[in-house]
């Protein structure tokens, strides 16, 4: 990675609306589902909503607050905010300026961080550990010595509730600061970013939202509009047209292929970079990948032979930080790597998938404390119970231990980050 860069001052940022499995299933009968079967479906229990006047820039903003303090950094000491949403408030300006607004001025009202640049980041749920990645680059180049990177999204507002998918999003915020030096006194570990990877496999069909742009709006429609009425055309007039009836490409709403990126995160994501990294952050070598390789081929996670030798590598991994999309996924996710349970920080049996906060509101809790869940039984095809749910705890991410950081998302994108806490 060349110098070093260090993630500090992790911290997350909540809405105090809470919505039980109970309330929901209670309160949208049409799902069709109950609050039993969503947990043991998904591993979640409940999820945070926003308040009607909360935008996902107050959440990152609270979260950019506790983060500089947590890393004991000055916002006028930062060079670059990096904002990962999928719910913007406006088109533009950024997200990411208006969090720089929140913290442009102290009590005193002195003016801060005006030597910093602001912008956004879109690639669905893999946006923060793509700021993480991005703005470790931005520091090595010698561009920025501190970026502020922030995760931040209402997603409930983005979902069609009459659609089933609509029971795994909640709302939340995360935000970190990336540095090349190791703040003093800190509150909590840092985190040296030892190696990344990125990827993206171009796909527009698995999860997307549309464009709020109406392709009617078009100059030559609205001159022939214009001439076939004659006279003066007001604004009222020519966009009434426009308001019924509304064309299939109008739905605006949140849209995933569940089954389709299910299976792209387990033929592609573990299979196409996770061995890569380890061997970029010197956790692998090129001998045991080569060994691995010729063992399985495009196997490599399910062969036997290498069962030995990926066991021996995930225990090189002392907390695994997945994207919170789904405890099955995230649980197979682990058993491919062989890690256990009890070195997966997942949250979102509290939280839901927080899209881009996931990662970073999980790493955020395994830096604090203890996280608790309860894992998802696991059956074979034919329904045979495989594995019991048992009752994990999650230690603390102390100094010294090796972190995993992976997020996937719309694109289909997928990223990691290796780090080692000091």
């Amino acid at each position: 990675m060349g110098s070093p860069v260090y993630i500090t001052g992790v911290a997350a940022a909540l809405p105090e609306r809470k919505l039980t499995n109970e309330q929901l299933v209670a309160g949208m009968p049409w799902l069709d589902v109950s609050a039993d079967w969503v947990r043991e479906h998904t591993g979640i229990a409940q999820r945070h909503v926003a308040a009607p006047g909360e935008q996902a820039t107050d959440l990152g903003g609270r979260a950019a607050v506790a983060a500089l303090e947590r890393a004991r950094c000055h916002a006028d000491a930062i060079d670059l905010v990096l904002l990962a949403t999928n719910t913007p408030q406006f088109v533009f300006p950024a997200g990411a300026a208006m969090i720089q607004e929140r913290l442009i001025a102290d009590s005193a009202g002195r003016a801060r961080m005006a030597r910093a640049a602001a912008l956004d980041l879109q690639q669905g749920c893999a946006s923060f550990v793509a700021g993480i990645i991005l703005g470790a680059g931005m520091i090595q180049s010698g561009s920025c010595r501190r970026v502020l990177v922030v995760g931040a999204d209402v997603a409930t507002r983005m979902l069609d509730w009459t659609d089933r998918n609509s029971i795994l999003l909640g709302d939340g915020a995360a935000a970190c600061v990336l540095a090349d030096e190791l703040p003093e006194h800190r509150a909590m570990p840092a985190l040296e970013i030892l190696a990344s990877f990125m990827r993206t496999i171009p796909d527009q069909d698995s999860i997307f939202q549309r464009s709020h742009l109406d392709p009617r709006n078009d100059p030559f429609a609205h001159m022939q509009f214009a001439a076939a009425i004659g006279g003066r055309v007001t604004r009222q007039r020519l966009y009434a047209r426009m308001a019924a009836p509304e064309p299939a490409w109008a739905d605006t709403f949140f849209h995933m292929d569940g089954r389709k990126v299910y299976r792209f995160v387990r033929r592609v994501v573990t299979e196409s970079g996770y061995l890569e990294v380890l061997r970029r952050a010197g956790l692998v070598s090129a001998a045991e990948v080569t060994q691995l390789e010729a063992d399985a081929g495009a196997d490599t996670f399910k062969t036997a032979a290498s069962a030995a030798l990926l066991s021996t590598i995930g225990s090189r991994i002392d907390r695994f930080v997945p994207h919170g999309a789904n405890l099955v996924l995230d649980q197979e996710l682990a058993d491919q790597m062989h890690i256990p349970n009890e070195r997966m920080a997942v949250t979102l049996q509290e939280h839901g998938n927080t899209s881009t906060a996931s990662v970073g509101i999980a790493l955020a809790c395994t830096l604090q404390g203890n996280i608790r869940y309860a894992t998802i039984a696991h059956r074979s095809a034919d329904g045979k119970l495989v594995k019991q749910p048992r009752d994990v705890v999650v230690e603390p991410l102390r100094a010294g231990h090796v972190a995993l950081l992976l997020s996937f998302g719309a694109g289909t994108s997928w990223n990691y980050v290796v780090a080692r806490a000091v």
